[in-house]
């Protein structure tokens, strides 16, 4: 199980814990949202490697052109 996916079984666990125990809903609730963010930020970091050779390849964004129709 990848982090994302065991931090939202957490924000699970605690949303439970929260409909389950009224009194302290609002505690589980925020520990809830703590690994809600959790998991979206083991979401967002992904791993790129680029060689040196291959910024060379890499060439730059198109200009606009128009068209003579």
């Amino acid at each position: 199980m990848d982090r994302r996916t065991a931090c939202l079984h957490q924000a699970n666990a605690f949303r439970e814990k929260a409909i389950a125990d009224p009194e302290h809903h609002d505690e589980w609730i925020d520990e809830a949202i703590r690994w809600l963010e959790r998991a979206m930020e083991a979401g967002c970091h992904a791993v790129v490697t680029v060689e040196p050779s291959e910024l060379c390849a890499i060439s730059p964004p198109a200009t606009e052109r128009t068209s003579s129709r």
